[in-house]
């Protein structure tokens, strides 16, 4: 399952455009990629990454999808997420730790044992009502990553990260709800962290 969930990664990445980042140079802006890299963004400069030499910090911000009026991917041991009041997101950090590396572009083909070196961190995970839905999370270098390798080169890594949603909340499913892959990257909103060449 996981890596059908890290093969889809490709997909939207061919699909969407990258975004070089805004700011200084350890702190970078991107704008939040609607659902599935489709459409304008959800968040003008909405995703911020501060790279340091022990690690990266990444925050994400975006209106809380309203329930029903978007996508929704299946969950383990049910056929489909379903809206409801509130919901479940998760966050998803993809490090390519040496993205000159990458088969062009970093995709899920570079997770793992590969030139490029790539992990999945999950960031954060959220339930929410309304208004502002924000993931805020620290990737240290070391640090054991969900799948793949961990963060080696956090001032020159590419990072991808991705907001998945879970549905309706069940309380039964904590906390797994919030900590487990679901969906691929057409379910996904986006930012892309690309290091400047």
């Amino acid at each position: 399952m996981k890596m059908t969930y890290l093969m889809s990664l490709a997909i939207l990445l061919v699909a969407s455009s990258q975004v070089y980042g805004k700011g200084g140079p350890n702190k970078e802006t991107v704008d939040v990629g609607g659902q599935g890299g489709m459409g304008p963004p959800v968040s003008i400069d909405g995703g911020t990454l501060i790279r340091k030499k022990n690690g990266i910090t990444i925050s994400i911000s975006m209106p809380t999808p309203m329930s029903g009026t978007y996508d929704y991917p299946a969950l383990p041991g049910q056929p489909v997420a379903v809206p409801g009041h509130p919901e479940a997101f998760t966050g998803w950090a993809f490090v390519f730790n040496f993205p000159g590396l990458c088969s062009l572009p970093c995709d899920s083909n570079d997770i793992g044992d590969t030139p490029a070196q790539g992990g999945v961190y999950n960031i954060a995970g959220h339930v929410s009502g309304g208004g502002n839905l924000q993931m805020v999370g620290h990737v240290s270098t070391g640090e054991t990553p969900f799948g793949g390798v961990p963060l080696q080169n956090p001032l020159g890594a590419e990072v991808h990260v991705a907001i998945a949603p879970h549905g309706m909340l069940d309380p039964s499913m904590m906390p797994f709800q919030i900590k487990t892959p679901i969906g691929n990257p057409s379910f996904w909103w986006v930012a892309f962290f690309i290091p400047a060449p």
